[in-house]
């Protein structure tokens, strides 16, 4: 198209070069032959025109029917397209219905198993306290037992002990005061017997 707008102003310049031409030239004998030239650039003008309103006439019905086909095709590709995301949308619905009840499910599933283990979990532990709070108790008994009688025989030792010890220090100082009055008179003797001699 641009080619042939290209084409049809140089036929322009052509002629109306050729028609400067003609008016510059004298009224000698190439008058004739200019007219000549000029009806012949006529004539091209109007096969141009002619051949310029045929293109023109061939384009329009050219991008007619393909704007046409262009449109239908638009339409075609649309409505599949519309389709296609109205029978997506629809299976994503499915699938998300599916998903979402078989999570449903499973998470109820989880939920009870997880109760079950609690109680279960619970109800051991309970038992477990109770039997260790009782095995503690009757430990802790046994161990209060065993310590009381360890403090009657320490505290019965210590008294036999210490009963033992002050009749022994009784009888050792009773020996050793009568050592020192036996001493105190053996000397008073003896110091009264050198005084007479």
């Amino acid at each position: 198209m641009s080619a042939l707008m290209e084409r049809i102003r140089e036929e322009n310049r052509s002629i109306f070069e050729s028609v400067n031409k003609l008016i510059d030239c004298s009224k000698s004998a190439r008058v004739a032959q200019s007219i000549a030239r000029v009806a012949q650039a006529k004539a091209q003008a109007a096969e141009l025109r002619q051949f310029q309103q045929n293109l023109q006439q061939e384009t329009e019905q050219f991008l007619t029917t393909t704007t046409q086909e262009r449109v239908a095709q638009a339409k075609a590709q649309a409505a599949a397209l519309l389709e296609f995301y109205q029978n997506l949308q629809q299976e994503t619905e499915q699938f998300l219905t599916t998903t979402t009840q078989e999570r449903v499910a499973q998470a109820k599933a989880q939920a009870a198993a997880l109760l079950d283990f609690y109680q279960n979990l619970q109800q051991e532990t309970e038992q477990f306290l109770t039997t260790t709070t009782q095995e503690r108790v009757a430990q802790a008994k046994a161990q209060a037992a065993a310590l009381l009688e360890f403090y009657q025989n320490l505290q019965q030792e210590t008294e036999q002990f210490l009963a033992t010890t002050a009749k022994e220090r009784v009888a050792k100082a009773k020996a050793q005061a009568a050592e020192l009055r036996q001493f105190r008179q053996d000397l008073f003797m003896s110091v009264i017997g050198g005084s007479g001699l």
